[in-house]
């Protein structure tokens, strides 16, 4: 016999991904395993939970971030391209890195109005 339905005792949780690039994924609201809604974090209110670290990000690769902000989590990323961008590595790897930082930067505009 299964578990019986419990409530859960808290409120919503939210996940999303970011790119190697730093674009973000749709933001999942759940309570408990439930999908409640997807957000856009494109949004107002996307933005505000990534910028107020409400957000269990997943990195490229599914690197667990964690609940950290998201200035926080594209800094970490922009770390990454940067080092990628002085590897040995061809000529349009390192366009794609630098165009990947780019990204973050307009990114972390953003999330830091």
């Amino acid at each position: 016999m299964g578990q019986p339905f419990q409530e859960p005792t808290s409120g919503p949780t939210f996940r999303g991904t970011l790119s190697g690039d730093g674009r973000p994924g749709p933001i999942e609201e759940r309570l408990g395993r439930r999908l409640i809604r997807l957000i856009d974090p494109e949004s107002d209110e996307g933005v505000r939970l990534l910028s107020e670290g409400h957000v269990d990000l997943l990195g490229p690769d599914g690197t667990r971030l964690g609940m950290v902000r998201a200035a926080d989590a594209l800094r970490r990323l922009r770390l990454r391209l940067e080092q990628r961008m002085h590897g040995k590595v061809a000529p349009f790897e390192r366009d794609l890195a630098a165009q990947g930082i780019d990204r973050l930067d307009g990114w972390n505009r953003r999330l830091t109005k």
